[in-house]
């Protein structure tokens, strides 16, 4: 007995031993056995053991500076890690539930697919839900599920909530559209059947998921995804020519008819109707997206008015994103949702798809630092933290996560508001051509004065904001006015929020166009006849007409007759 349990103890040893051997050697990647001993000591307590080994090994020169085969060496190791924390966070069941599948060891096994995982994967994601569906489409295709393991992913992370109400669009009754949300597994069948078919303009297994979750989210019926590959005869290169193939509507917009009337919403009703920006759009996101083709649905204000465009990947490393947007409307930035979060897409975020950003080794180098930044403030570990944050953002300062973690360290810590206003302005610096970040940076600067009772900077950094956006970025520099607008109408200071619109109206109006009405003058009027005094809110009415100038019957030009029935 005891012969036997020295053995079996034995085993269990030089099973286990290996990650404890090798663990610090980062210069190589995790062996089998390193896979295999983790589900003989469980989750946990080798998450433990990792970031113990990670907290005694780690040297910046860990990461390789010369970005080679030790990144990705690296990398796995953490995905490991990564991998460790996911599966250790779910109850015994559902983590029990992957191991017998077999699912676990696959992922755990396979650093391409690790890396896929992680590099899409958000912290808005349901990750328990995101493990089930790709256990429910491996266990339907265990085939298929390695081979088009990007497909999987990308359908797993948009499936993981459901989808928004509304969804596709706010200007057409849910019930008309032909929407169709099958399991994940019958998703990706139908998807591989398609390119398998050699229906698709291009091949998911060449895509990311970040590129073919914008594929995946065409949740409409096969009829509609069969009509659009057999009527939609366009190349990838002159996609942008999908918007133009239905007739645009005037008689609609002439009738202030903004909603579709026009029975089923389908891809041949819209062709065969004709209909006004938002029908375009969608209809040719909707045909890009049935024949593999990422595609994106834009909406946004200009000066007269809402707008609906779409954009498409054209190739490999470049996004069309203005397909029917109309340069001289002056449309401010458009927003599209991103279908894995259901949040709205920045600018950066968009310039960072199109490049495949988050596919180069600097990107990886960075966020694996960050990863060790995270074990080491965990073990207590602060100014060798500290230095992992800031070690990050000199590995790429591109990277807005970085920038970001470092911040919410210093903010943690309670760094003296002269550390981290100096971090805010190096980083305002890094993105001065990239508005939105550069306005979050700024923003947080605001909130530092403000706490310091500094008012003269924050007015100065208010500024800033406005007129440097007001421009090419109206729709951040209106945001702005709206916040102060907004602060002075609460504090009940009704004279100075007069003075404040007025000079508003005057710099803003024309360039901000539809934004500025709906963001601020809008809520600024009613607030006036809520308090009775509608003589100012005709004054008012009136003076953002004249400054806008709306074209007769248009979509801005109703939007002011509305309310200013509301003041009779």
């Amino acid at each position: 007995m005891l012969k036997n349990a020295l053995l079996c103890f034995a085993i269990q040893t030089l099973l286990v031993w290996p990650i404890f051997a090798s663990a610090g050697d980062f210069q190589k990647p995790p062996a089998k056995q390193e896979m295999e001993s983790i589900f003989q000591e469980g989750f946990a307590k080798s998450v433990e053991r990792l970031e113990s080994k990670f907290a005694q090994n780690y040297k910046p020169s860990s990461i390789g500076l010369s970005l080679n085969s030790e990144t990705s060496h690296f990398t796995a190791w953490l995905d490991l890690w990564r991998w460790c924390k996911i599966f250790a966070a779910l109850s015994e069941e559902e983590a029990a539930k992957h191991i017998e599948s077999g699912l676990a060891k696959e992922l755990l096994s396979d650093p391409v697919v690790s890396r896929m995982f992680f590099s899409t994967l958000s912290e808005q994601d349901s990750v328990p839900q995101v493990l089930n569906n790709l256990g429910s489409i491996r266990a339907a295709h265990p085939q298929k599920f390695r081979e088009y393991a990007s497909l999987a992913i990308a359908i797993a992370v948009v499936n993981d909530v459901p989808v928004p109400q509304g969804w596709p669009h706010h200007q057409v009754a849910a019930g008309l559209v032909p929407i169709n949300i099958l399991p994940v597994d019958q998703q990706f069948s139908r998807w591989v059947a398609a390119n398998e078919a050699r229906q698709l303009l291009l091949d998911p297994r060449k895509l990311s998921p970040s590129q073919l979750k914008f594929v995946v989210d065409a949740f409409i019926t096969d009829d509609e995804l069969v009509w659009a590959r057999k009527n939609v005869r366009l190349t990838r290169s002159t996609f942008e020519k999908a918007y133009s193939q239905i007739n645009y509507s005037h008689e609609r917009l002439k009738a202030q008819q903004y909603d579709w009337t026009g029975g089923p919403y389908t891809l041949s009703a819209i062709r065969k109707e004709g209909g006004i920006c938002v029908d375009q759009a969608y209809y040719a996101s909707m045909a890009g997206k049935a024949l593999g083709l990422p595609t994106l649905f834009f909406t946004g204000q200009g000066s007269d008015g809402g707008h609906a465009w779409f954009g498409y990947m054209r190739s490999d490393d470049q996004w069309e994103i203005d397909c029917g947007r109309y340069s001289q409307h002056n449309y401010a930035t458009g927003e599209a949702l991103d279908p894995q979060t259901w949040q709205p897409i920045s600018d950066h975020e968009l310039e960072l798809l199109a490049a495949r950003f988050r596919d180069k080794p600097e990107f990886a180098a960075s966020m694996n630092t960050l990863a060790v930044a995270e074990i080491l403030e965990k073990s207590g570990d602060n100014p060798r933290a500290g230095r992992a944050y800031e070690k990050a953002i000199q590995l790429c300062p591109q990277n807005a996560d970085a920038w970001s973690a470092g911040a919410a360290f210093l903010q943690r810590r309670g760094a003296p508001a002269k550390e981290r206003i100096l971090f805010h302005e190096r980083a305002k610096m890094q993105f001065a051509n990239q508005a939105d970040l550069k306005v979050l940076h700024q923003q947080a600067l605001i909130s530092i004065y403000q706490e310091q009772g500094d008012l003269d900077s924050v007015k100065k950094i208010e500024q800033q904001i406005l007129s440097q956006n007001k421009r090419r970025r109206s729709d951040l520099s209106v945001n702005m006015a709206a916040n102060q607008l907004t602060a002075m109408l609460e504090a009940g200071n009704m004279a100075e929020a007069e003075k404040l619109f007025r000079r508003q109206v005057h710099s803003l109006s024309q360039t901000g166009g539809g934004n500025f009405y709906y963001d601020v003058a809008e809520p600024y009027i009613r607030v006036l006849v809520e308090k009775g005094d509608k003589g100012e809110a005709r004054r008012s009415i009136d003076l953002v007409r004249r400054k806008l100038a709306p074209e007769p019957g248009g979509i801005l030009d109703a939007s002011m007759s509305e309310l200013e029935k509301a003041m009779r």
